[in-house]
């Protein structure tokens, strides 16, 4: 098993977490669910960028709290 599919399990289990914080966060299970993904995609295309022995699970939940915030500024700002 590659470190990738290791990472790739690992990110796969801190789903249910996520979705929860994501709940949390938005009050609402669709853009929750929204959330959850962009923040999987953009941890798996920046994967070359986390540091290896780091703590995966706080680098998702940084993603995921960090898109929360731009998206909200974005409907702020009338764009979203």
């Amino acid at each position: 098993m590659s470190v990738e599919d290791t990472l790739r399990d690992r990110m796969l289990a801190a789903v249910p977490s996520l979705r929860a914080f994501a709940i949390s966060l938005t009050n609402n299970g669709d853009r929750a669910d929204d959330l959850m993904h962009d923040t999987l995609m953009r941890a798996w295309a920046g994967l070359d960028r986390f540091e290896r022995g780091a703590n995966l699970e706080s680098w998702l939940f940084t993603i995921l709290r960090n898109r929360f915030h731009a998206g909200t500024r974005t409907r702020a700002a009338g764009r979203g």
